[in-house]
């Protein structure tokens, strides 16, 4: 039986060496021991290669279940970490979220700080790669709260970078700026080059999509563009100093895409082929961005038939992956080329699957989600600074009382008791309007992305009947087939959408016109809805398919039952002043 012990925990030497892909040799000669082998296994220090095979993800599984077999959690628990890092590495998010829900459950029983901290942010960080965003941040902030807690610089900022990349994903670019110029300073601070390029790199990409937005001049934009390619450019110097090849090929296909929304497409080939050259060895994620990128420039040098080609390869690859980001990408991308192709099969096709996928991921409800978990944890920090400030201001006051007049102590106390009761009235107050803001900004994105969704798909019935007449008698059959599926659905829908999307923000509504105009009909309580919202005749022609003739008719009828004689009061006025 000690034969056998003795040569069990052999073998788990050996596996955990192997599981640890840093120069097992040099650390042999300074550890005899499973617990140094397992302490050399987990320190920080040790990094990730940046290609991972599956012999190092099967020996390191192979470690865990000898830990567990053994009956030692703690062994088993930095095996679990480190099998959690080799996967995320290898872009095996599913697994590696696997392995960490594992880990945390055995580092909140060892009430491990630390390694907790450290969970949290490999489950944040396989939630990003996977595209469920808000999981992402609510794992992440807990993460960065133990770290400040534990004053864990480093994998502070990798946190932080990884929630600006989550805000810069829902084209929040105030916010991806404030979490990337905040990780940037700290970087400078440190000297770390790695978290350098990281923040250069994502700047570069705010000034860039900002370029692209509507209403700047000329030289606002070249500004931008110019600021873009200086950014990147220098998180590309920097670079050069980490080694770091995965990295070069992730800023190469991002510098590629600013030389293309420069207009300068010789730089922007050339940039894009060395990435894609770098990634195809190393990263199937980076290699999928740089082919995206790839036939971004090919469609926009008219090769629409490469792009096309490379599109449907990348597609397969990003679909087998479930890397969703770049599926969405790909669809949007697919669903042009076959509009301008005029073969609208396939570009409804894709544009069912593009639509389908970004409500998915980037739905309005989770983007409030991570701005809650964002507001909470601001909240709680202040409420924390609260408390400390005025436990400090108790003391004093404590002690000036016990040297003045014990009557004193009353009117302090209640002055202090008044004051706190005020500052939670007012932050309960504060609270409240946000959410009410929140939700009116949610309803009025929700009904601009009905009405979007209506015209994308009347021009597409358009398209169709054009189409149609154009067709021999025997092949109109299957275009018919199409106009057909558009006639069943839409405004029924889209008004059941809205109903219950305004119902959540503004509950008695319906309730109080009925009471007070029990005469109004179910048309016009829908109207009366949208002139709430003071939308216009054209957006609510949009959503309801009515003509604005017949709905200026409507609200005539509409100013006859609420008896408004004053032209100059409108029915959108006298419904807000209902509800006081």
């Amino acid at each position: 039986m000690r034969f056998i012990r003795f040569f069990t925990i052999i073998i788990l030497i050996g596996i955990l060496h192997s599981c640890d892909t840093s120069d097992t040799e040099e650390y042999g000669n300074e550890t005899g021991s499973l617990l140094n082998e397992i302490e050399l296994l987990s320190k920080q220090g040790i990094d990730i290669p940046e290609v991972v095979t599956d012999e190092d993800i099967e020996n390191c599984k192979q470690a865990v279940s000898m830990a567990e077999a053994l009956g030692n959690d703690e062994i088993e628990l930095h095996c679990l970490i480190r099998l959690t890092e080799l996967q995320g590495t290898a872009e095996k998010h599913k697994d590696a979220l696997e392995s960490a829900k594992d880990a945390l459950a055995l580092a909140v029983e060892f009430d491990d700080q630390g390694s907790t901290a450290h969970v949290y942010r490999l489950i944040g960080k396989s939630y990003y790669h996977l595209a469920s965003f808000h999981n992402a941040f609510e794992n992440l902030e807990i993460a960065l709260k133990l770290f400040n807690e534990l004053n864990d610089t480093i994998n502070i900022q990798d946190v932080m970078n990884i929630q600006g990349n989550i805000y810069f994903s829902y084209q929040d670019y105030d916010m991806a700026y404030s979490y990337y110029s905040q990780n940037l300073e700290l970087s400078k601070y440190r000297n770390d080059n790695i978290s350098i390029v990281k923040a250069l790199t994502n700047i570069g990409l705010i000034y860039s999509n900002r370029s692209s937005e509507e209403e700047l001049s000329d030289d606002s934009i070249t500004l931008l563009r110019d600021k873009a390619e200086e950014y990147i450019n220098s998180a590309l110097l920097f670079n050069k100093k980490t080694n770091r090849r995965l990295v070069t090929a992730e800023i190469l296909f991002n510098l590629a895409d600013v030389y293309r929304i420069s207009g300068k497409y010789e730089e922007a080939i050339v940039t894009i082929k060395q990435a894609l050259e770098i990634s195809e060895e190393l990263s199937d994620r980076v290699y999928i961005w740089s082919s995206i990128s790839y036939a971004n420039i090919l469609l926009e040098l008219d090769s629409i038939a490469a792009a096309e080609s490379i599109l449907l390869v990348t597609l397969k690859n990003a679909e087998d992956q479930d890397l969703k980001e770049s599926m969405i990408n790909i669809y949007s991308l697919l669903s042009n080329i076959y509009n301008e192709k005029e073969n609208y099969k396939l570009a409804y096709k894709y544009y069912t699957s593009y639509s389908y996928l970004s409500q998915t991921i980037f739905t309005i409800d989770y983007k409030n989600q991570i701005d809650a978990v964002k507001i909470a944890s601001e909240l709680e920090a202040a409420e924390k600074l609260d408390e400390i400030e005025n436990q400090h201001y108790f003391y004093r006051t404590l002690i000036l009382v016990l040297i003045i007049v014990a009557g004193l102590i009353i009117f302090t106390l209640f002055y202090y008791q008044l004051r706190q009761r005020n500052t939670n009235v007012n932050l309960e107050n504060k609270l409240l309007n946000e959410r009410l803001e929140t939700r009116n900004r949610e309803l009025t994105l929700r009904i601009m992305a009905l009405i979007q969704r209506n015209e994308v798909e009347k021009e597409i019935v358009q398209k169709l009947n054009a189409l149609k007449l154009k067709l021999k008698k025997e092949n109109q059959k299957e275009v018919s087939d199409i106009l057909r599926s558009f006639s069943f659905k839409q405004n029924d829908l889209l008004w059941k959408e809205f109903e219950i999307r305004f119902e959540n923000v503004h509950q008695d509504f319906f309730s109080m016109l009925s009471k007070l105009y029990p005469e109004l009909t179910t048309n016009e309580k829908r109207l009366c809805a949208f002139l709430y919202l003071d939308m216009s005749s054209k957006d609510i022609s949009a959503i309801t398919g009515q003509s604005i003739r017949a709905l200026n008719v409507a609200r005539t009828r509409l100013r006859k039952r609420f008896n408004l004689t004053n032209d100059t009061q409108t029915i959108s006025a006298f419904l807000n002043s209902l509800r006081g």
